[in-house]
């Protein structure tokens, strides 16, 4: 028995309608000004509805970077390499090589005309936990000591943000968030070599 269809919009097309639509109030208006009635409104969806996707409005900005990073742990799995400092870069620019430079790419490029400097910092420091966390579990498996490997998933996790905020803020359907990633781990490599 097939189960009975729904109405209403699919549920990738309402995530990327509120997402268009949050991008495009948050230009006009400014993050602040912008309620999660006014994007629900411009997207024509219930309010229910954005909050089946997203817990806050600020996560608007993040849903491609949930979404790639969300694999990370997939990805460290599948991995290989010399070392597990190796093995950690190559799955992060695997992932970074994925991320379309949509919603953060747009709040780190606008941040101050969009007023959302300290949401956008609050954002990313748990975006830092979320992925330093997923690295740091992945190495205590591999034999990293408790601490060494907090230190490290959070120094790479960093690096990603910081990494991040550089090639949006340079314009990131100009350049590449790989080669810049390159760039911020270099004083991280053997951070993860066994004791």
């Amino acid at each position: 028995m097939t189960p009975p269809r729904r109405s209403g919009r699919p549920r990738a097309s309402s995530w990327a309608v509120l997402e268009e639509a949050a991008g495009e109030l948050f230009l006009e208006r400014g993050y602040a000004r912008t309620s999660v009635v006014d994007i629900t409104r411009r997207a024509g969806v219930s309010r229910n509805t954005f909050f089946n996707y997203f817990t806050t409005k600020s996560d608007l900005l993040w849903t491609a970077f949930d979404s790639t990073f969300g694999e990370l742990a997939d990805a460290l799995v599948r991995t290989r390499g010399a070392d597990l400092d190796e093995v950690v870069r190559h799955a992060l620019l695997e992932l970074a090589a994925e991320l379309p430079p949509e919603n953060v790419a747009l709040a780190y490029g606008q941040a101050e005309p969009m007023g959302l400097d300290e949401e956008l910092r609050h954002a990313a420091s748990l975006r830092v936990g979320t992925v330093g966390s997923v690295i740091r579990r992945h190495a205590v498996e591999a034999g990293v000591e408790g601490v060494r490997a907090e230190v490290a998933g959070t120094a790479y996790a960093g690096a990603l943000i910081a990494a991040i905020g550089a090639w949006s803020r340079a314009g990131a359907s100009r350049h590449s968030l790989p080669e810049i990633l390159t760039e911020a781990w270099e004083p991280l490599v053997g951070l993860l070599r066994s004791a």
